[in-house]
């Protein structure tokens, strides 16, 4: 049982009310839970829209970040809805059980992987990044790049803890539908 109790569809808002009927993640527990911000909801969607078609980070990588962050956050949650994106992504189930085991640095991920999960670990921990670690990410990622991977390493750490704070009950897993459709309206192939 939910500890917050979802906004019932119909006190949805219009706006609410029309991505609870023609959104792929619409119907999710999470977006009826996060729908109790009503001033603040926009202004996530808005981020997630940008994440899921403005941003430079490969939506692989991104997807790792993600993982990352769920794993290290103990999203259970969304950590449900990912595991659908992964597979639907073509992410080697070996790199999510890396992830889950917290093996950030074993031989299956490239160094470039390595920098992100690396990266992604110490903002999601210690909030600073050591020099060292920085310099990791700073070698395969832009300045732009950078600060969109701290994007949707606080934008999954939001979603996480709302989550796990409200106990939110897995329902349906739509992960996997979502994100392909955000991929494909972006233009962006798994690369």
């Amino acid at each position: 049982m939910n500890r917050i109790p979802l906004v019932p569809v119909e006190d949805l808002t219009p706006e609410q009310r029309d991505r609870y009927d023609n959104a792929p993640g619409g119907k999710l527990n999470l977006s009826r839970l996060l729908g109790h911000a009503v001033s603040m909801q926009p202004g996530i969607g808005m981020a997630v829209q940008g994440m899921m078609s403005g941003i430079e980070i490969p939506p692989l990588e991104r997807q790792v970040c993600v993982l990352a962050v769920l794993h290290l956050d103990r999203g259970e949650y969304e950590w449900a809805q990912h595991m659908q994106v992964s597979k639907m992504m073509g992410i080697a189930d070996e790199k999510v059980a890396a992830i889950a085991n917290d093996r950030f640095g074993d031989p299956i991920f490239d160094d470039r992987e390595k920098a992100l999960l690396a990266f992604t670990r110490q903002v999601v921990k210690t909030v600073r990044v050591d020099d060292f670690v920085f310099n990791a990410v700073a070698a395969f990622y832009s300045p732009r790049q950078i600060v969109e991977l701290i994007h949707v390493i606080g934008l999954y750490m939001l979603f996480v803890r709302v989550s796990e704070v409200a106990e939110l009950e897995i329902d349906a897993v739509l992960g996997g539908d979502f994100w392909k459709k955000a991929n494909e309206d972006a233009g962006l192939s798994h690369d």
